[in-house]
């Protein structure tokens, strides 16, 4: 089992070869990449391209010094992570654009030798004025993810849902989304990966998303089994979505892990903590990412020994 940890907080402070050295010098095995647009809401939503996926010719060098750095170091691309979102609510050119940008992450990952992808649901994250049901969120999620099938059987890549979360953005309040519901997520992964007639499609277990509704990872990944092919590990105290250190808290992870161990996961141990790693200044970048790699090691013994119960 790999140890991995998101770019984010890493290589996006650090630059991209000092980012990889400084994962590499904490003892991590590899990488959750993020392909980062840095376009703002509302540049999306008023239908603007993003730069960043727009110029082939630069977006395919930055892919290459990525590609790289992950050699020389020996840090492998375990996972990739598509921007968000893929649905701009009251904007067809938005929306269009963003998966169009998701679907051209699917290429980018193989060209980093990755396999697996994670690309958010169609969802729309405000409470407040929603614009879709769940009927229409649940039609449009089938058409988008089905849409990716030809790329992903032509690039060897399966691409992963996660489970996602909505709020009131007035009141701060908290609410389910697509993929919060644990049937829900397991009717989603296995009907598609019977439209696609083999395995393209599985599933991203984010714990912190789980945590802020309440919900317990432990019972989900008993429930998914299989269908988990990949992790974003970080902790809340059940009220902000702090991607934190695992024990600062509220979850249980000796229970996630000993989970973990019975369904026989040995995928990628993914820490998508950026909220600790952020909290230092650059200077602590290597000592925070060395404090991640403990925790990680520990969690991965319990996964792994053949004594958890």
């Amino acid at each position: 089992m790999k140890l991995s940890v998101q770019t984010g907080g890493t290589v996006e402070v650090l630059g991209i070869d000092a980012g990889f050295a400084a994962i590499k010098e904490a003892g991590f095995d590899a990488v959750d990449f993020g392909f980062n647009g840095d376009a703002s809401w509302e540049d999306l939503r008023a239908g603007k391209k993003i730069d960043f996926y727009e110029n082939e010719e630069t977006l395919q060098s930055y892919i290459s010094e990525v590609k790289s750095a992950s050699e020389k170091y020996g840090i492998a691309i375990g996972q990739t992570h598509a921007p968000f979102p893929t649905y701009i609510p009251r904007s067809e050119q938005g929306t269009i654009n963003c998966c169009n940008y998701n679907r051209k992450c699917i290429e980018l990952t193989a060209k980093l030798g990755c396999r697996y992808i994670i690309i958010h649901p169609v969802f729309d994250g405000s409470m407040r004025f929603p614009s879709l049901t769940k009927e229409e969120e649940y039609k449009r999620n089938i058409e988008f993810y089905t849409s990716l099938i030809p790329l992903l059987k032509k690039h060897n890549v399966i691409c992963c849902l996660e489970n996602m979360w909505s709020q009131d953005w007035k009141t701060k309040k908290i609410y389910t989304a697509c993929c919060s519901e644990v049937n829900e997520t397991i009717r989603y992964i296995d009907e598609l990966n019977a439209a696609a007639g083999e395995e393209l499609f599985g599933f991203c277990l984010d714990t912190g998303h789980l945590l802020l509704l309440g919900q317990n990872p432990a019972f989900w990944i008993e429930r998914l089994g299989s269908r988990i092919k990949t992790l974003h590990v970080h902790d809340n105290d059940g009220v902000g979505d702090d991607h934190t250190l695992p024990y600062l808290g509220c979850c249980n992870w000796d229970k996630v892990a000993a989970e973990l161990h019975k369904i026989g996961y040995d995928g990628n141990f993914n820490f998508e903590t950026a909220g600790f790693n952020n909290k230092f200044p650059s200077e602590l970048c290597g000592a925070a990412l060395k404090m991640l790699s403990s925790v990680g090691r520990y969690l991965i013994g319990i996964i792994t020994s053949e004594e958890t119960k």
